[in-house]
C-alpha cells in the first residue's frame, strides 16, 4: 500500500516537474505620453481622454480614460500593463461631456517581453461637434423616447426625457433626420457649428395625427 501510495505521488510530482500548468505568454508594459497643446488649441470643454490600445495578440482594444491635466493644457501619462508582445497602435481621443472627439493623436508602439515602452501621443483640434436637443410630443406634451436622430452618418436616440445628443458630427451644413415608428419622420437641413449646436425643443407629431406641419421647428 505504502508503495503504491509513494509511486503515485513521485508521478504527480514529475508532472508538475516537466510543465504541467499552463504556459504563460511573455508581456510588457506601455507608458503613454498625451500631450494637451494649450487651451486656445484644444478647448476647456474637452476635459477627458479616451485610450485605446489594439493589435498583436489583443482579441478586443483595451482601454482607459484619463482626466485633462488642467484648463491650460499639459501632459498626462496611461499606463497598460500585461499587453502580449508585439505591435501595437495607440489611439486618443478628448472628448467633450457628450462623448464627440474634440481631439486626436495616434502612435505605433512595439511591446517587448518584461519592458515598458514608452511614446508620446499629441491631439490634434478636430473639426467635430455635438447636436443636441429635447424631443416633445406634440399631442401630450411629454417626451418622445426612443426616436432615432441622424444628422448625416452619426445618430443618437432620444432618452426617457426626450434629449438625445448626437456625437461627432462634422461642421458645416448637414441633413438632420427624426425616425420613429411611433411619430412622423421629418428631415431638415441644419448647420452644425463648433463645439456644440443646440436645437432647443423640437415637437413631433404622433404617427396617428394625420395633419403633419411641414417642418417640426
Amino acid at each position: 500500500m505504502w508503495r503504491w501510495l509513494m509511486a503515485s505521488l513521485m508521478g504527480i510530482a514529475v508532472l508538475v516537474g516537466c510543465g504541467g500548468g499552463a504556459k504563460r505568454e511573455p508581456t510588457g508594459a506601455l507608458s503613454i505620453r498625451i500631450v494637451f497643446p494649450p487651451q486656445r488649441i484644444i478647448p476647456p470643454e474637452t476635459q477627458r481622454v479616451r485610450v485605446k490600445v489594439s493589435g498583436e495578440g489583443l482579441t478586443e482594444p483595451v482601454e482607459k480614460i484619463a482626466e485633462r491635466p488642467s484648463p491650460e493644457g499639459g501632459v498626462v501619462t496611461v499606463t497598460f500593463t500585461n499587453l502580449p508582445v508585439g505591435s501595437k497602435t495607440v489611439t486618443a481621443n478628448a472628448e467633450d461631456r457628450y462623448g464627440t472627439r474634440r481631439a486626436i493623436g495616434s502612435a505605433e508602439a512595439a511591446i517587448v517581453a518584461g519592458q515598458t515602452t514608452t511614446v508620446e501621443v499629441e491631439l490634434n483640434l478636430t473639426n467635430f461637434a455635438s447636436v443636441v436637443g429635447r424631443l416633445i410630443n406634440a399631442r401630450t406634451g411629454g417626451p418622445a423616447v426612443g426616436v432615432t436622430v441622424k444628422v448625416g452618418d452619426p445618430q443618437a436616440t432620444s432618452g426617457n426625457d426626450g434629449f438625445f445628443a448626437v456625437t461627432d458630427v462634422t461642421e458645416g451644413q448637414g441633413q438632420l433626420q427624426f425616425l420613429s415608428s411611433n411619430y412622423r419622420s421629418y428631415t431638415k437641413t441644419i448647420t452644425v457649428t463648433v463645439p456644440l449646436t443646440d436645437l432647443g425643443e423640437i415637437l413631433l407629431l404622433p404617427q396617428q395625427l394625420m395633419e403633419p406641419p411641414d417642418q417640426p421647428f
